[in-house]
């Protein structure tokens, strides 16, 4: 049985009122049907009692997700706890399981990548286009803390938005939504024991294995010598994300100054005779997020390693970074995906060809979404590669940036036999289309969870 919990409250601390939550949503727009991620703790409790009133006497449809990871034994009572308790209040409630061999290193980030993909296809699937999570101003201020110690710039020290945009994959995406970050983890636990609701402790929420509980702790320890407050470290969160909204807006400006372009294989460019040096900070955060829109990898590199990367490709014509090459070549400054990353090379094995059979679009490499693509036994996807550059013959030409770009283009492929590369990029005879996502990935709009 799950273990669980009233609560008594705190005089000190009032809980958020009906009106303050109905504000938060209303202000990021919410929309008619919506779903709550509920972990059965007070945090998500909190939310989804909140949520239930809100769906009531606004008309709009409230879902309940409970995400089971199968780590710890009794999680699967534990969802069933949440899950009465979430139909109590008129919340129609799913459990999600996430299936399959768990890591046995880097399990928390493992475990939230599969959480909110397990969230992001399960809103598509029900018709929901948000998906509230119970995000504390506290879970701010640690974010900001575990940053700051790790030495962030202004964007990892902006913390978390109030409002992201997710997807599963190559999947529709939905608005992943934090009305609570304005308020703290006293006020939500306040709230809980307004409504008299019980919540569910889990026992990871003390286990010191886990990172964000030791930054916790400390946190705590240093707040209450004096040595540190948790209101500047959310003030400095906002600060700061003015700083990176300002450096965004510069790296913008940057980018069209130098007629920066990105291609339909996967690429980007600026002008090589406009762009500044490399001790350039705004040319430096640019780059960064160049190296990240072309590569493939789930975050930028760090800026130190992105300043140097981008110095030695303007001294010497070229570098890697971060599953990026970088290139000097016709008068431009090319950022493609490294080669070696896909192909494979000493230490890095070569990417695996992924099945066509699904019958829905595949996210590829982090960079493609493949639509159409033909189904059977032998078809594959897979970097073209210098082989299948060769079969192109002639028609390589076509690409606007150096031959490497096309090493790593999505290519089709039934046995050794090449069905489709070119055509995969600006469509054909073959019936199938590869879609870049690497404007998508420089702009941020977007996070896929695979």
């Amino acid at each position: 049985m799950p273990v669980a919990r009233a609560l008594t409250g705190n005089g000190d601390v009032d809980p958020v009122t009906n009106e303050e939550f109905a504000a938060r949503l209303d202000a990021l727009s919410v929309g008619d049907r919506f779903a709550v991620a509920v972990s059965g703790g007070r945090d998500s409790m909190a939310l989804a009692r909140l949520a239930a009133l809100y769906a009531q006497k606004t008309g709009r449809q409230a879902l309940a997700f409970t995400v089971d990871h199968r780590l710890r034994t009794g999680a699967a009572d534990e969802a069933d706890q949440t899950g009465a308790w979430c139909k109590a209040v008129g919340l129609v409630h799913k459990t999600l399981v996430w299936e399959g061999e768990k890591p046995e290193t880097g399990i928390q980030e493992r475990a939230r990548k599969a959480r909110y993909r397990l969230l992001a296809t399960a809103c598509v699937d029900a018709g929901a286009s948000a998906v509230l999570t119970g995000h504390s101003s506290d879970d701010q201020a640690e974010t900001v803390f575990m940053r700051l110690a790790r030495g962030a710039g202004p964007s990892g020290l902006a913390g978390m938005n109030h409002k992201i945009v997710i997807a599963a994959g190559a999947s529709a995406p939905i608005q992943l939504l934090r009305p609570l970050l304005g308020f703290s983890r006293a006020q939500l636990t306040a709230s809980v024991a307004a409504f008299d609701q019980p919540y569910i402790d889990d026992p990871s929420n003390d286990d010191i294995a886990f990172e964000r509980i030791r930054v916790r702790r400390k946190l705590a320890a240093l707040e209450g010598a004096g040595a540190i407050d948790k209101a500047a470290l959310i003030e400095l969160s906002a600060q700061m994300r003015s700083v990176s909204d300002r450096q965004r807006l510069q790296e913008q400006a940057l980018f069209q100054k130098t007629n920066g372009c990105f291609y339909r294989w996967g690429g980007a460019c600026v002008d090589l005779a406009a762009f500044p040096g490399g001790d350039d900070d705004t040319a430096t955060g640019l780059a960064r997020r160049l190296i990240h829109a072309v590569s493939g990898s789930a975050y930028a590199p760090d800026y130190d390693a992105s300043a140097g990367s981008l110095a030695a490709a303007l001294r010497s014509g070229a570098a890697t970074i971060g599953g990026a090459l970088i290139k000097a070549a016709k008068g431009r400054l090319w950022f493609l995906r490294e080669p070696a990353a896909v192909l494979g090379r000493a230490g890095v094995s070569a990417s695996e060809p992924v099945s066509t059979a699904s019958t829905g679009p595949i996210l590829w490499d982090n960079r493609f979404i493949i639509h159409g693509a033909p189904s059977g036994e032998s078809v594959v996807l897979r970097p073209l590669g210098p082989h299948g550059v060769d079969r192109l013959g002639p028609q390589s030409a076509l690409c606007e940036g150096p031959q490497e770009a096309l090493f790593t283009a999505p290519a089709i492929f039934r046995g050794e036999t090449l069905i489709g590369a070119l055509a995969a990029l600006s469509g054909g005879a073959t019936g199938f289309s590869a879609r870049s996502l690497a404007k998508e990935r420089f702009r941020g709009g977007i996070i896929r969870y695979s």
